[in-house]
């Protein structure tokens, strides 16, 4: 759920070949490959799902909302510690919420993409909040890092390549254009897209040599979207209602120090959109106004668009 920055496959580039379009969507051009369409006279369908502009669009009807206004993904998940020659083994559970904000750029032709969040690590069996877990591999105590921040649009754009960080460009992985994987069944739809992150390490080896696993963080994340088709391609709605399924690969959290060991974390989190903070899980709110007070004002006010 964390912010990042992505560039995803290049499934459906080949459809393009031939025709306008391909070539500002070469390597040399992907950072600006949204800007052959001006306008986003097409942002809330009906879309054509083998262009992969219509795929950023639809995208962000799915994961958002195209007018500008922020919604809210709320999930609960876990963590799993997967070690070589042995089973996975289920380590934390936590809850969050991902706020989200897509606006269109007209000049640029894609969305400037701000992305804020919040997560409490909970215990596996009772769901409560807990602030130190004992990692079951050294068995060493540790505190758990709740987390509350985010990135802001200045930095960070939606596109045909999907997520990407203005300014850490060396680090894009060059996949091209993106088509997603659509399954179509009557009135319902099922969207699943790949994300290939990476970004500097929170816990770089020259402070922290003994937690770190290198100087840059790889991961994998795959995302699946479940919504109606008939909101999907409705041009009179600018989101859709619905669920998203998240699982990331990645490697050992800084918090668990574990450095260099073998292995890697699995994480898995279901939940749904939110058009309003209104509609949150009650019981999920009030831990989160516990840990941080006023939070809910707080993101409220980012959504409108006054902080």
């Amino acid at each position: 759920m964390t912010d990042r920055f992505i560039s995803p496959h290049r499934r459906g580039f080949l459809a393009l070949a031939g025709s306008g379009l391909a070539a500002g969507l070469t390597a040399g051009g992907a950072a600006r490959a949204g800007a052959t369409r001006q306008t986003a006279a097409n942002a809330q369908g009906p879309y054509d799902y083998s262009d992969p502009i219509d795929n950023m669009h639809a995208l962000v009807k799915l994961m958002g909302d195209t007018s500008g206004r922020a919604t809210f993904f709320h999930a609960r998940g876990r963590v799993f510690g997967m070690m070589p020659e042995e089973h996975a083994r289920p380590l934390l559970s936590y809850q969050g919420c991902a706020a989200r904000k897509f606006v269109w750029d007209e000049e640029a032709g894609d969305y400037l993409f701000s992305l804020r969040e919040w997560l409490l690590f909970t215990d596996l069996e009772t769901g409560e909040v807990i602030d130190e877990w004992e990692n079951p591999y050294t068995r060493e105590t540790v505190s758990l890092p709740h987390f509350k921040g985010g990135g802001g649009a200045a930095a960070h754009r939606w596109a045909v390549e999907g997520q990407l960080r203005v300014g850490r460009e060396e680090l894009w992985a060059d996949y091209g254009p993106q088509v997603y994987d659509w399954l179509f069944d009557g009135d319902d739809v099922v969207a699943t897209i790949d994300q290939y992150v990476a970004f500097p390490s929170f816990y770089p080896p020259a402070r922290f040599p003994r937690a770190s696993t290198g100087a840059i963080r790889w991961e994998l994340q795959v995302r699946t979207f479940h919504t109606r088709r008939s909101q999907l391609e409705d041009p009179s709605l600018t989101a859709t209602e619905g669920q998203e399924t998240w699982t990331m690969k990645n490697s050992w959290m800084g918090f668990m120090n574990m450095g260099r060991w073998p292995g890697h974390h699995l994480w898995r989190a279901a939940g749904r959109k939110h058009l309003s903070l209104d509609t949150l899980p009650a019981d999920f709110v009030a831990r989160s106004e516990a840990r941080w007070p006023g939070l809910i004002e707080e993101f409220d006010a980012w959504a409108r668009g006054d902080a």
